[in-house]
């Protein structure tokens, strides 16, 4: 299905063309074909109503563990009809009644989180994958959502505002969870939280007591949380849905259909759950640094290229949009028709990757992040500022020309930066002035605006890319990796000042995790040697590119691009 002659049965032929040269990336192929990429549901159309399946029905969750149940369910069900990501929005709150209703201990509330833990980390998906989840963590960040219903037996029971102490509690064991890790005491890979950041946050815990130390604890030793930064994004208006797909609420609002819009969307899930019924139906990424080594150096000629690529792009995500809307219609999704109803509200994805690269190759200087000046490295930054602005401005023609959503996203790039960097290496192999970073022989393209190879200190880093994470508007990430375990009040500190003083939108904090296998010692920091029993039979586990697992089971250039990155100290200075 993958092969050239059977894609020019689906795509056009210029996009399959594009594909097998390394201009572009359609992703998910050649699933891709049938079904969409990611989709954030509403949990509360599960707990008022029950999970209804075409060959089961479940009634209302009455209790925390079935209702736990059917969530992990749901998701196992609906991953067959979505290649990508699932996210859930506010699970502490919407599970707090039920805490309460079933007056349990935290004995009890640890057995149901631990059994969902597990249970969402078997690998039964195609590949000895599990499904790629995602919780967003809401507590009384927005006073919004706690005017919301809460439900037990498919029955209201107040606001959820009601059960604040329950959501509370549930967090906190939901933590120290995955600080254990599984029986082994290595990280859970699924689902990954994200944290929202913003003027409500308790950063001295008065409300919320041992948990705002609770959640630095959880960073510092497993790498927990996603970060979204509400100081900058306003959580009313930028919303976590993914791996590092973040969707943009009031481009929504004023994108479709004006004063139905809304009323139409509370009849399908709610008021809340807007950001919850949006997604995107796929990502095709473009090859940045191959277009910028075409280009020689001049801008014009880049962004000709660009919108030659654009294009295909767009023609393409078109197609894809209406199979997917043909196959909902016809019943193939008979979970999303169900829960969902529309693809009304997805976007359609333009993904770039190797921006650093790029920059490099059109300043011509390829060893810009090795040996750039600080004003080099701002040049680079603002050329990368430009091509995403520039891709942003023309997907915007884009929708008032087709009447659809557009985005943009920093491509996690998993498997893509290795494609594109080996590509180009062979087809550009004799090129001096352009860069293609490898580790023992092996290439790979950044998914960072500043590159996890560059040495320099974190808050150059922080500033760098906090001059770019803006313009995306369809997700983007910046991780620090840590090859020792910080202090929890210096992490603290960090974290604070990054979403108060910067305009970074979405972090992680991510320390690398070390895993004797001799001793089965588990250890939080990068080391040679087991500390424990000294051998040198180790696994260690960071983030891929979103989420953690052993670098043994990596591709051949995400272990090459793990070995050339900064990975900074517990004092947060470089570590070489």
């Amino acid at each position: 299905m993958k092969r050239e002659e059977v894609l020019k049965e689906f795509l056009p032929l210029d996009a399959v063309k594009a594909h097998f040269e390394g201009w572009i990336h359609v992703h998910k192929l050649p699933y891709s074909l049938w079904i969409p990429y990611c989709i954030g549901w509403n949990v509360h159309k599960i707990l008022r109503t029950g999970l209804d399946t075409p060959s089961i029905k479940c009634g209302p969750p009455k209790h925390l563990s079935s209702a736990l149940s059917q969530v992990v369910d749901f998701l196992y069900i609906s991953q067959q009809e979505w290649t990508g990501a699932q996210a859930f929005t506010a699970l502490d709150l919407y599970m707090a009644p039920f805490l309460a209703f079933d007056k349990l201990g935290e004995e009890d509330v640890k057995q149901s989180l631990q059994s969902m833990l597990y249970q969402l980390n078997v690998p039964a998906r195609l590949g000895l994958q599990s499904p790629f989840t995602n919780i967003t963590l809401m507590l009384d960040l927005n006073p919004d959502i706690l005017h919301e219903k809460a439900f037990v037996g498919g029955r209201v029971v107040g606001e959820l505002g009601d059960y604040l102490s329950q959501a509370l509690d549930f967090v906190k064991i939901l933590l120290k969870l995955y600080m254990e890790g599984d029986f082994l005491g290595q990280p859970f890979t699924f689902p990954i939280p994200t944290l929202i950041l913003n003027k409500n946050f308790d950063w001295n815990g008065r409300r919320w007591g041992e948990l705002t130390d609770l959640i630095f604890e959880a960073v510092a030793k497993k790498g927990v949380m996603y970060f979204l930064n509400g100081y900058v994004s306003g959580v009313d208006s930028l919303y976590a849905m993914c791996c590092r797909l973040t969707i943009d609420l009031s481009k929504i609002e004023f994108r479709l259909s004006g004063g139905s819009f809304k009323s139409s969307l509370k009849n399908v899930r709610g008021v809340w759950a807007i950001p919850d019924g949006t997604g995107s139906i796929g990502i095709i990424t473009l090859n940045l640094p191959r277009l910028a080594a075409f280009s020689k150096g001049d801008m014009n000629k880049f962004e000709e290229l660009l919108v030659k690529y654009l294009e295909i792009a767009r023609k393409t995500l078109k197609i894809l949009r209406n199979r997917y809307i043909k196959h909902l219609s016809n019943g193939l999704m008979p979970i999303t028709l169900k829960y969902l109803g529309t693809l009304q509200y997805h976007f359609n994805t333009i993904g770039l990757l190797g921006l650093p690269e790029a920059a490099a190759n059109l300043m011509r200087n390829p060893k810009l992040w090795f040996e750039g000046t600080w004003r080099e490295l701002k040049e680079a930054v603002k050329i990368e500022k430009e091509i995403v602005s520039t891709v942003r401005k023309i997907t915007e023609e884009f929708e008032e020309e087709d009447n659809m959503l557009y985005n943009v996203e920093e491509t996690p790039g998993e498997s893509t930066s290795y494609r594109f960097a080996l590509s180009d290496s062979r087809l550009l192999r004799e090129r001096e002035d352009i860069l293609i970073p490898s580790e023992e022989g092996t290439p790979f393209y950044s998914n960072s605006i500043v590159p996890y190879y560059a040495p320099i200190p974190i808050f150059k880093r922080i500033l760098l890319e906090s001059e770019v994470q803006q313009e995306f508007t369809g997700g983007v990430m910046m991780h620090l990796f840590l090859a020792q375990q910080p202090d929890i009040k210096a992490l603290k500190n960090l974290v604070r000042r990054i979403v108060e003083n910067t305009k970074i939108v979405y972090f992680s904090i991510t320390p690398t995790i070390t895993v004797c296998r001799k001793c089965r010692y588990v250890v939080t920091g990068y080391y040679d040697k087991c500390p424990k029993c000294g051998s040198e039979d180790l696994e260690h586990w960071s983030r891929i590119v979103g989420y953690y697992r052993p670098v043994s089971n990596w591709n051949i250039g995400k272990k090459a691009e793990f070995k050339s990155r900064v990975q900074y100290s517990s004092s947060f200075y470089p570590r070489y």
